[in-house]
């Protein structure tokens, strides 16, 4: 099967909405169909399932039996962690080890019902590593078995976004992807994660990436440069908060979460 056919539909899944694109065939990998839905998360239940039902939904009319989709997953639902380097972890099984340790100790008994996968960062470089509810995993494979989808790949929005703009980044630098409601600031020295920091952020996004890169003193990077994803995204320049935007074709257009690191 060729590369260019394996994908055939961009799922983006957020707490307010949900994004879906139908992929055409060819190396460009443009959207030949895009369609979003609202949802809003009900009290008692979990954060993720009003995002679910409305990808359930929607499949019923956009989903063709047979293609494989990629879903990428809102900064809201990820946690994140930037673990150091360390000579005597050497395989993938001691380095999901020593993520679980991690989650274990930071946020306690909950960690136990949460997925975690690690990314390549490459030999001397410290460890990436994101966890997500194993019960969202399994609800969302459900949804899309049931239309006839397989599930190819689950991308975290910081990665997708990152993966996406990463030949533009040079040097010291703070990555931030904002999405409406959340700031997630990355850290990166040569194309090596330094540290991780994910926030709930209210109207003015910007402030709140200032706010963070305070906490960084003297060791936040000198460059900050930001990917809007969604529709909805605010954004305002702010002149003691020097910023590149990347991702924008012109200046009115957002990255819609389904095609975010879509190429």
């Amino acid at each position: 099967m060729s590369p260019w056919s394996a994908e055939r539909i961009r799922i983006g899944l957020a707490p307010d909405r949900v994004d879906l694109a139908r992929l055409g065939f060819g190396p460009r990998r443009k959207a030949i169909r895009e369609h979003s839905v609202a949802c809003a998360a009900k009290a008692g239940e979990a954060p993720w399932q009003a995002a679910l039902d409305a990808l359930d939904a929607a499949l019923a009319e956009f989903a063709s039996g047979g293609d494989s989709a990629t879903v990428v997953l809102s900064n809201h639902w990820v946690r994140y962690a930037v673990l150091p380097w360390q000579p005597e972890v050497t395989s993938a099984a001691e380095v999901e080890q020593l993520a679980r340790l991690h989650f274990d100790r930071s946020f306690g008994p909950a960690a136990a019902g949460w997925t975690i996968r690690n990314c390549d960062t490459g030999y001397g470089a410290a460890h990436v590593a994101c966890a997500v509810d194993t019960a969202m995993i399994a609800g969302l494979r459900a949804r899309l078995a049931a239309h006839g989808l397989r599930l190819a790949s689950l991308q975290p929005l910081l990665m997708a976004g990152y993966n996406e703009v990463r030949r533009s980044l040079k040097g010291s630098t703070a990555l931030a992807v904002v999405e409406p409601g959340r700031v997630c600031l990355g850290l990166l020295d040569q194309d090596r994660w330094i540290d991780i920091a994910s926030r709930r952020a209210g109207a003015d996004l910007a402030l709140a990436i200032e706010q963070e890169l305070a906490t960084h003193g003297s060791a936040a990077p000198p460059r900050l440069d930001v990917l809007l994803v969604g529709e909805d995204t605010p954004w305002s320049e702010r002149a003691s908060l020097p910023t590149r935007l990347l991702g924008r074709p012109d200046p009115g257009s957002r990255r819609s979460l389904a095609m975010c690191g879509a190429g």
